[in-house]
């Protein structure tokens, strides 16, 4: 389905109005895997950086979902987003908008961690570096979102990068009476020829902040991840010598700008 199928963003009420804090996380822009390239980290930080003000204030309701696409629209180089690193068929290629699934994967956390209903997740389906967070979500224009919505009421996000650190919090109109507690389960690798395929669950279960009781286990995504073996980490079009490759890319202009010359 098409980003417009969903409601347009509209910004939250006053702040005042949906004053208390559900959920609220930091995620550091670096990536703390020595194999990646420092002008696919250079883009991803100006990529996000660029991204976030699209979601800060975004008004949310069971009616009103967050959609990732229809909150940024298409990423394009002539809306000033440059290249960054993108996992396709397997490899490590630049790409208009590379790294904003630091965004999305930090989004469905957040809505995670703050009770909201997740409506569309995907996970990523390569695991290029060895911190690849378990609780991820990919998106990819137009037909591969994110979206989630409160359960109840008003909600507002808040979305900010502060130095090397992307902020995100959710904001709702009275104090959260439950608490998250998120779990990767069932996790096991699976030999597949010369590959190993990556196997998880993302389960959830909501805990009575006054009673201590446990709600029902709900499972909120499958991950199947392709793992990259000791030979293709750190490998990607700007370093591999490869040329025939049906999935090369050419680094576009923007990259250029951001120091390869």
């Amino acid at each position: 389905m098409r980003p417009s199928a969903w409601p347009a963003p509209s910004l939250s009420a006053r702040s005042d109005e949906l004053p208390h804090l559900l959920a609220e996380l930091r995620f550091p822009l670096a990536s703390s895997d020595g194999n990646v390239h420092p002008l696919f980290e250079a883009g991803k930080r100006h990529n996000v950086a660029l991204a976030a003000p699209f979601f800060d204030g975004l008004a949310l309701s069971p009616g009103q979902p967050l959609s990732f696409w229809r909150a940024l629209g298409r990423v394009t180089a002539a809306r000033g987003f440059t290249d960054g690193m993108e996992l396709r068929g397997g490899c490590v290629v630049p790409s208009v908008g590379g790294g904003i699934c630091r965004l999305s994967n930090g989004l469905f956390e957040l809505a995670a961690r703050a009770g909201f209903r997740i409506l569309e997740r995907h996970g990523h389906s390569t695991e290029a570096v060895p911190d690849a967070p378990a609780l991820d979500a990919t998106v990819l224009w137009p037909h591969i979102d994110l979206r989630f919505a409160p359960r109840s009421g008003r909600a507002r996000i808040s979305a900010r990068v502060d130095g090397e650190t992307l902020v995100l919090a959710a904001y709702g109109e009275r104090a959260p009476e439950a608490d998250a507690e998120l779990a990767v389960v069932d996790e096991w690798v699976e030999p597949l020829g010369a590959e190993r395929i990556r196997h998880a669950r993302i389960v959830r279960r909501m805990r009575d902040r006054a009673s201590g009781a446990r709600g029902a286990v709900e499972e909120l995504g499958r991950n199947r991840r392709r793992v990259l073996h000791a030979g293709e980490l750190g490998r990607s079009c700007l370093s591999c010598g490869e040329t025939a490759c049906h999935d090369r890319v050419v680094p576009r202009s923007p990259l250029v700008a951001l120091g390869r010359r």
